[in-house]
């Protein structure tokens, strides 16, 4: 009998081989790794319960299971319990325990964590306003190449959320989130190079750093 970490293999090796019954098989599988105390194998557990790939959707199940997973510290884990309780899914609604776990996610990388982190700080969402830790996270998730981060300090920069409205800055950092993939950001350029001053415009042409 296979212990967790084989069934966790033979698990991925049958999802990755796609079809409907490899699929099928592969997700009791994953349960039977998830069961046996496997955390990352209860993480995707619970993300086919979520989503209803592969098996009936159970919200209720998939909370279960990612909160076995988040137990141990799995960063993943705790992002997607984050968002269960963020939003009431499977469950009550609880933002502030939403936050923490999202601070543990994004303590783990997680950049997704990283970036509704910074949003809650930045609204006072499940917990006291914080501009700067805002700022901290979503520079962190810049760091690791998330495009969303970057777009999001530029829209603080715009409304001027630490101190004076900063459209040079904002610039900089709309330009990052385009480099990065993010679509909205090009559109953020063409409204700010309309209301920038012909200083702000020479200001964006030089080199930082």
């Amino acid at each position: 009998m296979m212990d967790g970490v084989g069934l966790f293999e033979e698990a991925c090796a049958l999802i990755s081989a796609g079809g409907g019954a490899n699929l099928m098989r592969g997700v009791e599988l994953m349960r039977q790794a998830a069961d046996a105390g496997h955390p990352s194998a209860a993480n995707n557990f619970g993300t086919f319960l979520h989503s209803g790939r592969g098996v009936h959707k159970d919200l209720t199940g998939a909370r279960a299971y990612y909160g076995q997973a988040a137990a141990v510290g799995l960063p993943v884990a705790c992002f997607n319990l984050g968002y269960m309780w963020l939003h009431g899914l499977g469950g009550r609604q609880d933002v502030a325990a939403a936050r923490s776990l999202f601070e543990r996610a994004a303590h783990g990388g997680e950049r997704d964590a990283m970036n509704l982190l910074g949003a809650m700080f930045m609204t006072g969402q499940g917990g006291p306003q914080d501009f700067d830790a805002g700022r901290e996270w979503w520079m962190r998730g810049v760091a690791l190449g998330d495009g969303r981060c970057a777009f999001n300090l530029g829209i603080a920069c715009v409304r001027g959320q630490w101190g004076e409205t900063d459209f040079v800055e904002a610039w900089r950092w709309f330009k990052q989130a385009e480099s990065l993939g993010n679509a909205a950001a090009a559109k953020e350029l063409e409204r700010l190079h309309c209301v920038m001053t012909d200083d702000e415009r020479r200001q964006i042409l030089r080199p930082t750093g």
